[in-house]
């Protein structure tokens, strides 16, 4: 466990340092000039607001295809050949791999990797959260609420169904990689630790926006996959739908609040004030932008 504190800490601290993008040491303003405060009765990510943000991310995502372009809906197709493709060509070479090359310091090693897969990603995301409110940055706020958001629509809504409707047998049942009972049968396809992983790494890049974090953020989540495959716990392609799954949801959820928010900021104020005129009088609009 060691290890798993160590990458929760360099994750968390990467996230908290890519939150201001004045590295020689200065601070960034969290409350620039004319906009509404933080935690203000308007302000989208008061916690007061958190469970009208969930919902509305989550009829976001759920609503998402009829909204797609011919463009999406090509990745979408290769997304799905990605996975049948690696089912069809990797997922029982890559299993014999994993089985013949396992040694005694890497199994301890994947234990601990894959469990940043796990609760430990529950609690970057709302250590996030709360160093954000703590230090008054939206911008770390808004990563943390986007990270549990994320991980609640991409397990709840797709991983879990998945998993039942589609019934696939681990690599530990020895059933092989066609094993698939549908609605009563395993809990291979996708992997929810993978989707976990991505869910907080895609929410964390597209938040920093910095490739080192971007790079180190999506090689853990890579590293949660490969874990889950040496523990016999899931096939590659169970992996690799896990990896899209979490990435699509957290690219689409930052995407949306970033919108909901950019409205908030934008605080536009109109005012009016009496005018007297010689023989008259009337009323001044002000508006702020």
């Amino acid at each position: 466990m060691r290890t798993l504190s160590l990458i929760s800490l360099f994750l968390s601290a990467g996230v908290l340092w890519a939150g201001n993008p004045d590295a020689s040491g200065g601070s960034k303003d969290p409350q620039p000039a004319g906009r509404a405060s933080m935690d203000s009765p308007s302000d989208p990510d008061r916690f007061t607001h958190l469970p009208r943000l969930l919902l509305d991310d989550t009829e976001h995502v759920v609503t998402a295809p009829a909204r797609w372009d011919r463009s999406d809906w090509l990745t979408a197709g290769a997304s799905v050949a990605a996975v049948v493709g690696t089912g069809l060509l990797l997922d029982h070479s890559a299993t014999q791999f994993m089985t013949n090359h396992r040694t005694a310091s890497w199994d301890r090693v994947a234990k601990d990797v894959q469990n940043l897969g796990d609760t430990p990603s529950v609690f970057i995301a709302g250590g996030t959260y709360l160093a954000g409110v703590a230090f008054k940055d939206p911008e770390v706020r808004a990563t943390g609420i986007d990270t549990m958001v994320t991980m609640g629509i991409a397990q709840l809504l797709l991983t879990i169904p998945l998993k039942v409707v589609v019934g696939r047998s681990r690599p530990s049942a020895n059933e092989g990689t066609q094993d698939f009972h549908p609605f009563n049968g395993g809990q291979s396809f996708p992997s929810g630790h993978t989707t976990q992983a991505f869910a907080l790494a895609s929410v964390i890049a597209e938040h920093a926006d910095t490739p080192w974090v971007s790079g180190v953020s999506y090689g853990l989540a890579s590293l949660v996959g490969l874990a889950r495959v040496e523990q016999r716990a899931h096939f590659m392609s169970d992996v690799v739908a896990g990896g899209l799954i979490g990435t699509f949801v957290g690219k689409a959820v930052v995407s949306y609040n970033r919108t909901i928010r950019a409205d908030w900021h934008s605080n536009v104020s109109v005012s009016f004030a009496p005018v007297l005129l010689p023989g008259g009088g009337g009323l001044s609009l002000a508006m702020k932008f």
